[in-house]
């Protein structure tokens, strides 16, 4: 039993680490697909009401580029207005 429960734990901790890799490499991409996954739950549980799936939405719009914008942000070379032809 100790077996399976340290297997399980592994699987855990390498998809909390690999989400992590993801959201610092693909912060829209990880946006995208959360504001999804809560509209698809809106949808087939309409006992969450869309108030709510908005919210949730929202503050994964908001709270995302927070914490993992900073290195997005380097990734994204400002357009200067200097060009040079």
């Amino acid at each position: 039993m100790k077996r399976v429960l340290a297997y399980l734990n592994d699987a855990v901790l390498r998809a909390y680490v690999a989400l992590q890799v993801f959201a610092a490499t693909e912060p829209v991409r990880l946006r995208a697909a959360l504001t999804s996954a809560v509209m698809v739950l809106a949808f087939a549980f309409p006992s969450i009401s869309a108030g709510l799936a908005e919210r949730v939405g929202y503050v994964g719009a908001v709270a995302l580029p927070i914490l993992v914008g900073e290195s997005a942000r380097k990734k994204v070379t400002p357009a200067t207005g200097d060009d040079e032809a």
